[in-house]
């Protein structure tokens, strides 16, 4: 049997950190900043008028009536716009929501073709529905407490914003964020500096491209770096891997020494 001391020893150094929201990785959404109606880990996004079953996956999941595919023309609740082509019985409000995002750019002074050049910017960029939804709360032009509609028992018409320290994309600028919406495998054909996709671990039990989404898992966006219930990952922030010695960002980049999770 293994003693306290020698587990201390073998537990890596990062999990006995704080990090913010004071939750743990790997234990789910409640008490990490995805559990929004709770005050004590410094989210307080109430419902207006108040949920009497203090719900957490309402701000933007509902069992019935949530958004619908677009050209549907059939059946209650709202129809989503037209680059929402995954819905995840999505309820958090898109009304007028902008997708006319200004993607990733590192600027004209940046090699502009060849190996050095960036490939996302080369082989382009567009936003995919998963990265869109998160961002209908995260660029800050909706209110994070506005969900529901008129089809439901259920409906907050608050009119919080998302706090400054967790806006993405604000402005509708993503210009200085890392790029989402670009094919990996594409970017890899063009750049020796990013690793396969097929035969890194991001996790202990899942390659790069098991995080990737759309047809073929080809595509990066949030949820390739970000497990946003905080189930299956071990990184602070929500992130898949810790960023300890930066070994997320080296993960992909091959700009230093990999290590396995």
């Amino acid at each position: 049997m293994v003693g306290a001391f020698g587990l201390l020893l073998a537990s890596p150094a990062w999990a006995f950190l704080p990090v913010r929201g004071g939750y743990a990785p790997d234990t789910g959404i409640n008490n990490t900043v995805h559990d929004l109606s709770t005050a004590h880990n410094g989210m307080s996004y109430e419902a207006t008028p108040a949920d009497p079953l203090k719900r957490i996956c309402i701000f933007c999941h509902a069992p019935h009536n949530t958004y619908r595919l677009n050209g549907t023309g059939i059946g209650a609740g709202p129809e989503a716009p037209p680059e929402f082509d995954y819905l995840p019985l999505w309820n958090h409000s898109l009304e007028g929501f902008s997708t006319a995002f200004l993607p990733y750019d590192n600027g004209p002074g940046a090699p502009q073709t060849g190996p050095k050049a960036s490939q996302a910017i080369i082989n382009g960029i567009t936003l995919g529905s998963s990265s869109l939804l998160c961002l209908s709360c995260h660029d800050g032009s909706i209110a994070v407490n506005s969900y529901g509609n008129g089809d439901q028992l259920s409906q907050s018409t608050g009119t919080a914003k998302m706090s400054s320290a967790y806006v993405i994309g604000k402005d509708k600028y993503l210009g200085n964020h890392h790029p989402i919406g670009f094919d990996y495998i594409l970017v890899k054909a063009g750049d020796n500096e990013i690793r396969d996709a097929d035969n890194t671990f991001l996790t202990p039990t899942s390659f790069i491209r098991d995080h990737l989404s759309g047809a073929g898992n080809r595509r990066m966006e949030c949820t390739t770096c970000h497990s946003v219930h905080n189930k299956g990952n071990n990184g602070e922030t929500l992130l898949w891997r810790s960023d300890q010695n930066s070994e997320l960002c080296l993960t992909c980049h091959d700009k230093g020494l990999y290590t396995a999770p």
